[in-house]
């Protein structure tokens, strides 16, 4: 379902893709049937057209080799007479034959039937159309066929057929001739077999002229004329050549027809030949292709037509599921990019729309940063009822003022955001004094009379920022410098206080920093002398959509200073805790993790209960635990600290003094406090190799840790050198980027894995 609300017309082209691909592999089975039924029904009546024809030739040649016989047998038939009754009877049994000649040897016609005057008829020899036939006649023992063409003296178009009639010893002694009618002949086989007219037929003879020619119209005498046209000749080369391998006596002797599709001319048509080795003739029919186009066009109608209802059908319905969800997602969209609670835009709208109003070429406009002041006393004070209600009531109030072409925005909480066309000083000034003029004057909610003001700070585009962050950044930096005096309106200003503006961005940004879950956990691992894994430490990190990656030393002490210290230790506390014990678990074993308190965090009162109780609820042995305080707390209020650190020692807490050698410890107060670990400064660290002062300092300190029993921790390596020089000091052990940066979850448990297992695959 998920997959079909995100991609639903994708789904529908991949529907009607499919659609399409099985109506084109349904219409190419229809053509490929179509074809092969065309071919094999002209095939067939090529058969017929053939085998009728063939009877047809060799009825004839035995009519002529009856009447030869006659002539050479016996000599009361030589005579005119005589003869001229016997031709007249064979001619009654033959009505497609126009007449029957005798011709001697020389070519001359002795006599014909009908009462013909053979004086005017030419010598065979010497007409060009039928000297080649008569001279094959003369050299074969069988019928043969002359030329179609047009005899003058029967002013027609006819088919001669010869036949030698010869002496016992082999001589010609006359040839008898007959000259037949094309349509009473050839045409009547073809128009009988053929009576549709589907097909258009041609007998070739050897000598590659037309024998006959029928198309299904009137008569057409212009094939007879000129030679089969060399394109048709030689698509029948290759077409043979292909059905048979180059073998050609395999198609003479094949006897069956084979068909192709001939393109070599205008029309493209799929022709069908077979040969008479008899009389040396091809047989051929042909079907223009357009005609079986056609038929398929016809036939593939009713799939078509299915096609298109079931395309039309599935389109309505993906119509209807795509205005619903249009509708649907409308909704959703005005969901996201509202308030709920005053209707206006909100923040997502803003993030998702900038690009309204910055792009290349954008016009400069105003953004005006609104803050309630005082509204926390409403909610304190008669409850977050009536702040809604206010709250409501104003964004209505603001509507109103909004100028022509303006975007009013609830950023979150009591602030609200204006972003106007108006980019002129004054104006925006102007505007800013109405929006507190119209927020600051009471509300009327549920009977009491309430009371609030706004504080304004104004940035414009591009002057003080060229994204969309950048101007709230400075609108909320003039915003707090008109919170100072409250009911205010500041335009902002480089001269601002820039570190001031910064811890207040900072602040702001804390705010619901923990819910949006911008901070995150990561682990440094901390190394033995021998090299084997000891532990981590726990830190912090700030990754803000507001101002990005913030490092501890920025966002610490304002947590501090703001009170907000206690919920963001809670944070590092619980989420190491289950960090850790995950990995640990996950491994099969354990390791120390090291966890710095801040100066608020540790003088909480229930500090104490609420860490063992934590540390108890996710089942970590207190043994595995460091807490890492700063000696500079640790100097200022001993006597409050020291019976809170007796109280964790007694859970088997360890104890760690972070940034030793930055304060002023005394070698008293360490033998006064429980602690076990002594951390040196990474200042010192990275000052020793150059720094002969910083050097002794760093021995000075490992040297305190051994008199005293307390290991030392080296922060901060990032060298070869650094680790060899700590190494001879007699440091216990180390942190650094020279062995990890500090890590995530997933990438600590790999690096703890990949430790354990190198240090079990070290020689014994």
């Amino acid at each position: 379902m998920a997959l079909l609300k995100k991609n639903l017309w994708s789904i529908f082209y991949i529907l009607t893709l499919l659609f399409t691909l099985y109506f084109a592999f349904v219409s190419y089975a229809q053509w490929q049937r179509l074809f092969a039924d065309a071919k094999n029904s002209q095939e067939n009546t090529l058969k017929l057209i053939a085998g009728s024809t063939q009877a047809l030739y060799r009825t004839n040649e035995i009519m002529l080799d009856i009447l030869g016989h006659r002539f050479l047998e016996d000599a009361t038939y030589q005579d005119n007479q005589n003869a001229m009754t016997m031709l007249n009877a064979a001619l009654e049994e033959s009505p497609a034959i126009i007449a029957i000649a005798l011709v001697d040897p020389e070519g001359n016609m002795l006599f014909a039937t009908n009462n013909l005057d053979v004086s005017n008829f030419p010598n065979l020899l010497e007409q060009p159309q039928s000297r080649a036939s008569f001279m094959q006649v003369m050299d074969s023992r069988t019928m043969v066929f002359g030329r179609t063409y047009f005899f003058e003296p029967f002013q027609d178009w006819i088919v001669p057929i010869r036949k030698a009639i010869r002496n016992p010893d082999g001589s010609v002694y006359r040839v008898i001739t007959a000259a037949l009618r094309l349509e009473d002949s050839f045409g009547h086989i073809v128009k009988t077999i053929d009576h549709e007219n589907r097909y258009i037929s041609l007998i070739v003879r050897e000598d590659m002229h037309v024998q006959y020619a029928s198309n299904g119209k009137e008569l057409d005498y212009r094939p007879y004329q000129e030679l089969l046209s060399n394109s048709k000749q030689e698509a029948m080369k290759q077409a043979i050549a292909k059905a048979h391998s180059n073998e050609l006596d395999g198609f003479w002797h094949d006897y069956q027809p084979i068909s192709y599709v001939d393109s070599s001319e205008d029309t493209s048509q799929l022709v069908s030949i077979q040969y008479n080795t008899a009389y040396n003739l091809w047989f051929m029919l042909m079907t223009e292709m357009k005609v079986l186009w056609q038929e398929f066009a016809k036939a593939l109608g009713a799939y078509f037509l299915i096609f298109v209802c079931v395309e039309g059908i599935l389109y309505v319905l993906f119509r209807i599921i795509a205005t619903a969800e249009a509708k649907r997602n409308a909704d959703l969209l005005h969901q996201a990019t509202h308030d709920q609670l005053t209707g206006l835009l909100n923040r997502s709208y803003l993030k998702n729309n900038v690009h309204h109003w910055i792009y290349p070429q954008a016009s400069p406009f105003g953004l005006l940063y609104v803050d309630l002041d005082n509204f926390k006393n409403v909610n304190d004070s008669f409850g977050h009822h009536h702040g809604d209600l206010l709250l409501q009531e104003l964004a209505q109030r603001l509507r109103t003022i909004s100028p022509k072409g303006a975007a009013l925005l609830r950023y979150g909480g009591d602030e609200f955001i204006l972003l106007t066309p108006t980019h002129d000083d004054k104006v925006l000034i102007a505007l800013a004094k109405q929006l507190i003029d119209t927020a600051s004057k009471s509300y009327q909610i549920n009977s009491m009379r309430l009371h609030v003001g706004a504080s304004v700070g104004i940035a414009k585009y591009p002057q003080h920022g060229e994204s969309m962050d950048d101007l709230l950044r400075a609108a909320d930096i003039a915003m707090y410098e008109s919170k100072r005096l409250k009911n205010t309106v500041h335009l902002f200003k480089d001269a601002m206080q820039e570190n001031y503006l910064r811890n207040i961005n900072i602040e702001q940004a804390l705010r619901g920093a923990i819910e949006n879950h911008e901070f995150f956990m990561v682990y440094q691992p901390q190394i033995n002398a021998d090299g084997s894994f000891y532990g981590v430490e726990a830190l912090v990190r700030w990754n803000s959509p507001i101002l990005g990656s913030v490092p501890p030393d920025a966002f610490i002490p304002v947590a501090e200073t703001a009170g907000q210290m206690p919920t963001l230790g809670r944070y590092i506390i619980e989420t190491t805790f289950k960090d850790i014990k995950q990995i640990q678990q996950a491994l099969g074993t354990t390791f120390y993790t090291s966890i710095n308190l801040s100066a608020r965090q540790l003088l909480e009162p229930d500090f104490a209960s609420y860490f063992i109780g934590k540390m108890q609820q996710e089942n970590i042995n207190g043994v595995w635990v460091t807490l890492e305080i700063t000696e500079s707390l640790l100097i200022e209020d001993i006597p409050s600290v020291l019976p809170l650190l007796h109280t964790l020692k007694s859970y088997g807490v360890q104890l760690s003094m972070d940034d030793f050698g930055t304060g002023y410890s005394s070698l008293s107060m360490l033998r006064m406090l429980p602690i076990d670990e002594l951390k040196i400064d990474k200042s010192f660290i990275d000052a020793a190799l150059a720094d002969k002062s910083a050097q002794q300092m760093a021995q000075s300190i490992v040297t305190i840790g051994k008199n005293l029993e307390i290991d030392v921790v080296a922060e901060g390596i990032e060298t070869q050198e650094q680790l060899e020089m700590l190494t001879r000091f007699g440091c216990d052990r180390f942190q650094g980027y020279y062995f990890a940066r500090p890590l995530g979850k997933e990438d600590l448990a790999h690096f703890v894995k990949e430790t354990l297992s190198l240090i079990s695959r070290r020689p014994v």
